[in-house]
């Protein structure tokens, strides 16, 4: 039987007892991001998650942008780097992160992350136009304004080595890696090892403590 494993809802971020001030989204994550990519080991990705999520949350000078596109490409570029590709292919070139739907998630992507890496790949956003046919990528993250494409998504993906992120209620059991799902007006994610598995990534262990629910 499949084990299901998810946190209470009314679990509180670990380590930020307090409301978290840091101006991660500011001109000051310029010289702030840099200082914690250097520090190794999971305990610090796992810190920068929390903060990335409080922060989005609570500062108000957020409150005219879209916080959700805001927390789930960060969400998206910090799980890419908890999680190995192992299909020979997809270790050389660009990390290419593909968005179907979110015109603000993408621009988020972007502005935010398309300078970084992925170890020692270059990421590369792209913005995919309304098909099913979707080319080879490490992430594809698809809107809930999608929806009547994934059956056929699910289809393509099948034999393929990518991640792929929805926002739906139950998609985990239709086939979707990760899942974004609004908690107590948060976004967190669930996630599905038995799907990574499926399409050869490996999750690492402090992702699937990190997240919402998980399916082992």
């Amino acid at each position: 039987m499949t084990a299901v494993a998810k946190q209470p809802s009314d679990r509180k971020l670990l380590l930020c007892r307090r409301p978290v001030r840091m101006p991660l989204f500011s001109t000051r994550a310029k010289t702030m991001f840099p200082f914690v990519a250097v520090a190794r080991g999971p305990k610090v990705l796992a810190l920068l998650l929390l903060l990335i999520t409080s922060s989005a949350a609570t500062d108000p000078r957020e409150a005219d942008k879209d916080t959700t596109a805001i927390v789930q490409a960060s969400y998206i570029y910090n799980i890419s780097k908890l999680v190995e590709w192992k299909e020979p292919s997809l270790k050389n070139g660009p990390f290419i992160i593909s968005v179907l739907g979110s015109s603000n998630l993408y621009q988020e992507l972007v502005k935010k992350y398309a300078e970084k890496s992925i170890g020692k790949q270059p990421i590369e956003v792209r913005k995919l136009p309304k098909s099913a046919d979707i080319e080879q990528c490490h992430v594809l993250f698809v809107a809930q304004s999608e929806l009547a494409l994934l059956p056929a998504i699910y289809k393509n993906l099948d034999k393929k080595s990518t991640l792929l992120i929805t926002e739906y209620p139950d998609a985990m059991e239709d086939g979707s890696v990760v899942n974004f799902v609004r908690v107590d007006n948060t976004v967190k994610y669930e996630i599905s090892l038995v799907n990574a598995r499926k399409h050869k990534l490996e999750v690492g262990s402090t992702l699937v403590q990190l997240a919402y629910a998980s399916v082992q």
